[in-house]
């Protein structure tokens, strides 16, 4: 297994987490008795998680299958996830909220770099 592929497949995998993460807040919020637009759109922080975590798992998949294009879609999952961060972060939330977010951030720049810098054979 190559370089760019174990870093296609660990990356679908955080971000398959950070996605079931994502849907498990959702569900929270709607079990509490909120509509699925309030759980998801008040903060849009679960959207911006929701949809970044999904472009970044189909991403690091089409990456792991060795397919042309994962990286870029990757990095667009990466770049909303760390627009989230980055969002948090610049609104003033308290650091206990955004903190997992930014190490996450991290990671996911990482193995998208990996990516988008490791050439197909």
């Amino acid at each position: 297994m190559t370089l760019r592929r174990l870093s296609g497949l660990l990356l679908a995998v955080l971000a398959a987490w950070l996605l079931w993460g994502g849907i498990h807040a959702v569900n929270v919020v709607m079990a509490r008795g909120s509509s699925l637009a309030d759980a998801v759109l008040s903060p849009p922080t679960g959207l911006l998680r929701l949809v970044g975590s999904t472009f970044a798992l189909l991403g690091g998949l089409i990456a792991f299958a060795d397919k042309p294009s994962g990286a870029w879609i990757a990095s667009l999952g990466t770049a909303i996830f760390v627009l989230l961060t980055a969002l948090m972060i610049g609104l003033g939330a308290s650091s206990v909220l955004w903190w997992d977010e930014a190490v996450y951030s991290v990671v996911l720049v990482l193995l998208t770099g990996l990516l988008v810098f490791q050439v197909r054979i």
